[in-house]
């Protein structure tokens, strides 16, 4: 009966370890049953019906952009007994980083930025013989923080940037950002691509309905969105399992620790009309577009009814006599 048990065990094991090979050990997350439950909402209607007296048209696009150039930076964080001892040392080290990138021929700009400069106390005891003993503050030597900017374009480039900082001890990389160069001549590829799809859709639309729209208005609303690596990293704890771990009744165990990572999820193009460059390797900035026009029926003006006064003149006539009295006169 036991060994029925662990084969059992060890079959439904070894299944759940080829499925991770195949979807990836992220969906052991819990919050990978939200994303595909998410997924499968987005996928479940694939048409709608519109009224009679209005058509919409839709149409989103997703470019996929390798960057022209990157900027990592770096910081340093420096303590020198005096302003000039910490300075002369991370002068050092960034003289020495640019030397070793020259060396090898990296096209790198590098910028070095100021963050802060203070001072760094030590507390000094004074003991007292009648009264409590104070504590001073006093100058120990200086804290000095620079971000060291690295801008290139060779994305390989960042682990030679890792390899020589850390060999100066500059551990701390803050961040990676993305530029593209000559967005607006992308934004005019894309849209290009959607009026021609849009437009196609329109003419299918008349000739199956045999409407022209001609008597109906157009509104037209469209909008871009720009999507960079950074906001597409997410975490996710490594799955493990003690299953195959024989252990006595009631001997202690000992979890190991999850290892915490992360890992690049672009946005899905399941759900646009069209993707400019669908493949990707490297972490990409991710352009989306969409326009939408509506036909409508054009507004009737509705005009207020006019209304007619009408004026009534009361007649009076009046006698004058010689004397110069008025009197009148009714009739």
């Amino acid at each position: 009966m036991n060994t029925k048990s662990l084969l059992l065990c060890a079959l439904t094991t070894v299944s759940a370890a080829l499925s991770a090979q195949v979807s990836g050990n992220y969906n052991y997350r819990v919050n990978s049953d939200r994303y595909a439950s998410q997924l499968r909402a987005s996928q479940s209607s694939l048409a709608n019906l519109e009224s009679f007296d209005h058509h919409t048209f839709k149409v989103n696009g997703l470019f996929n952009v390798e960057a022209d150039s990157y900027l990592a930076i770096f910081t340093i964080t420096q303590l020198g007994q005096t302003q000039a001892e910490a300075d002369q040392l991370v002068r050092r080290k960034t003289d020495s980083i640019k030397a070793a990138l020259a060396s090898i021929g990296a096209e790198v700009d590098i910028y070095v930025d100021m963050i802060s400069f203070l001072p760094v106390y030590e507390v000094e005891v004074t003991k007292k013989l009648f009264s409590e003993d104070t504590y001073n503050e006093i100058p120990k030597g200086f804290e000095l923080k620079k971000n060291l900017h690295f801008r290139y374009k060779d994305p390989s480039v960042l682990d030679e940037l890792v390899t020589q900082c850390a060999a100066r001890e500059i551990y701390d990389l803050v961040r990676v950002d993305y530029f593209i160069e000559d967005i607006e001549a992308k934004k005019a590829e894309m849209i290009a691509k959607a009026e021609a799809i849009l437009m196609k859709n329109i003419a299918r639309r008349k000739r199956l309905q045999g409407d022209d729209f001609s008597d109906l208005r157009a509104q037209i609303a469209e909008g871009f969105k720009m999507t960079y690596p950074f906001e597409q990293y997410e975490t996710y704890t490594a799955y493990c399992s003690n299953s195959f771990n024989l252990q006595k009744q009631g001997a202690q165990v000992v979890q190991q620790t999850q290892t915490t990572s992360e890992f690049y999820r672009p946005i899905l193009a399941n759900h646009y009309d069209f993707v400019i460059n669908p493949t990707i390797l490297e972490p990409v900035v991710q352009i989306e577009y969409e326009v939408i026009i509506r036909y409508s029926p054009i507004p009737v003006e509705q005009r207020e009814p006019e209304v007619r006064i009408e004026r009534q003149v009361e007649k009076q006539l009046f006698f004058v006599n010689p004397e110069g009295s008025v009197q009148r006169l009714n009739f």
